[in-house]
This record gives C-alpha cells, structure tokens and sequence, in this order.
C-alpha cells in the first residue's frame, strides 16, 4: 500500500515538473516576446504621432468658382499635415504668389512671407509682410484673408494703400469678389481715412 503510494506521489512530481517546465520554457517566452512586440508598437505609434507632417516644395493650387474667378497660389514651400492629424485640410505656407482673377473686374495679385491654405474650401489667410497690387493700386499689410465662401478680402493690420494719384492709410480694406468694389473701414467710425494726395492733403 505505501509503495502504491509512493508510485503514485511520484508520478505526480512528475506531471508537476513536467507542467512547470512547459510552462515556463514555452508561455512564459510568448508573454515576453508579446511584451516586447507591444513595446515595439508603441515604439512605432509615437514614431508616427512626432512625424504628422510632410514638407513640400514649390507647391501650386489652382481652382475655379461657379461665377468663373480663377484662382492660382504657389508656394515655395508647403508643410502638410498628414491624414488623421488634427486640422489636416490646413496647409502652412512659405513665400507665397497668389493671383485672383475676377471675371470681367481686374486681376489682383498678392505677395506675403506666410500663409494658410484650406484645401476643402480654398480659404487662404496670407500674413506677414503682405504685398497687394490690383487696378494700378499697391497695398500693403501685416495680414489678408481671401474668404472664397463669403467672396470677400480682408487686408487689415497696418495698411498703406497707394496709387498714382493719392496715399492714405485705413484700419481695413475690402475687396469684393463679385464687384471688385474696393471699400475702406475705420475701427473707430467717428474717425477718418487719412487721404494724401500727390500735392495736397485731404482730411
């Protein structure tokens, strides 16, 4: 009886240490090498969560509205967002040429060092050091927004508007694109546009 015992006992540490070493020797190596594989994706993932932009050179865009204004903007170079990125329709814009032609009212042509392009409604916000020129006028500014789903450019920040006649400074310029009617602003309404004519000043 004690030997049936002892038998059996011992064929137990058998199965037991058998058990112990697959264990160890098979899942235990599975569980490192799945924890070192999550490791690696993560690796990856914030590889890829760093890296969200892709930069191009000498961009273009060109585009046509229903009431045939044409629209053409390069771009020495583009920093893109890349999909899935937050905003990724925004592209960030260096030494930019753009030129808005208005059916039947003039071309008008702007030059800034910065600028934000949409690509899904082509909205562009140009800025720092803007250069504006339309119907032998040159304006200049620190921003201008060209809002394609209102048809409506905004030039605001420090502007200067000059032409062969006059000078004057405002707070803002518009320009409507269905029109071409240049319209001048003043934050301040009791306040006047400062006109300088080529002799004579005009308050």
């Amino acid at each position: 009886m004690k030997i049936r015992i002892l038998i059996q006992a011992t064929i137990l540490l058998i199965i037991i240490s058998i058990l112990s070493f697959f264990y160890y020797q098979y899942i235990g190596d599975t569980k490192e090498i799945l924890s070192k594989k999550n490791k690696t994706d993560e690796i990856k993932t914030d590889e890829l969560s760093e890296d969200i932009v892709n930069e191009l050179v000498n961009v273009e865009y060109n585009s046509t509205d229903k009431n045939g204004n044409t629209f053409y903007l390069n771009a020495e170079k583009a920093t893109v967002e890349l999909e899935g990125a937050k905003n990724s329709n925004k592209v960030k814009l260096d030494k930019v040429v753009s030129v808005i032609t208005l059916k039947n009212r003039g071309i008008i042509y702007i030059h800034s060092n910065k600028a934000i392009y949409d690509k899904l409604n082509h909205d562009t916000f140009f800025f720092n050091d803007v250069n504006i020129n339309y119907l032998n006028n040159s304006i200049f500014s620190e921003n201008v927004d060209l809002i394609f789903s209102e048809k409506i450019c905004t030039i605001y920040n420090n502007v200067s508007y000059k032409s062969e006649r006059f000078n004057l400074n405002s707070d803002k310029i518009l320009i409507d694109m269905l029109t071409g009617d240049i319209r001048l602003e003043m934050e301040n309404k009791s306040e006047k546009v400062n006109l300088t004519a080529k002799y004579e000043y005009i308050n």
